[in-house]
């Protein structure tokens, strides 16, 4: 499957496939700049450098044409996962879920269950997760000390922090250096996911 290409890159692709449609070959170099108007075959050359390295095209031992445009790959679409409410980067918030999508490209899927979260507080700006941020949170039970997890603690409160456990106890851990840490007992503290993204909307 091709990777995600640039509106422009697209234009370029469906230009090349419509025209070895209609004439039974590839355009050249000089044929596509015609079409698009550009002034220089070398922006040409570019977009046909990007699309075969996203794996759309296979150009010939010259530079010239396009040896083949493959059929099977096709830009990957965006992935819907769940937008499970707000999540406290601050002091913990009870925990909420609803029925909202959130939109995401699929390099930014993670390998298990993965769903979003908006951010609320400023206790991981350290970290540049930022009130309003939406994070992306890869469903796990466990951690390794030093990433940053989605937990449950006390009566169901959810936080995103850093994680680290000690000896006995579990520091979740604000990058902020103006915050405390929280010290819970490891029964008081629930994984429910490590974050693996931050969207932010300008």
């Amino acid at each position: 499957m091709g990777k995600i290409i640039s509106q422009r890159q697209r234009e370029v692709l469906e230009h090349l496939r419509n025209f070895i449609e209609t004439h039974g070959h590839s355009p050249t170099i000089w044929d596509v700049a015609r079409h698009f108007g550009f002034s220089s075959p070398a922006t040409v050359h570019k977009y046909l450098v990007a699309l075969e390295s996203a794996g759309y095209i296979t150009r010939g031992k010259r530079n010239a044409l396009v040896q083949l445009v493959k059929d099977e790959p096709a830009a990957p679409a965006a992935i819907d996962i769940p937008l499970y409410g707000k999540i406290a980067a601050g002091r913990p918030i009870v925990a909420l879920q609803n029925d909202e999508l959130f939109t995401i490209p699929p390099d930014l899927l993670g390998k298990r269950t993965t769903y979003a979260l908006r951010v609320v507080g400023d206790s991981m700006i350290d970290d540049h997760i930022c009130d309003g941020d939406t994070i992306i949170v890869e469903s796990r039970d466990t951690a390794e000390n030093g990433q940053t997890v989605v937990a449950l603690v006390g009566e169901g409160e959810a936080t995103v922090k850093r994680f680290y456990r000690e000896n006995d106890r579990i520091r979740l851990q604000p990058a902020n250096q103006s915050l405390q840490p929280f010290i819970y007992t490891e029964n008081e503290v629930k994984v429910q996911g490590v974050v693996i993204g931050v969207v932010r909307r300008y």
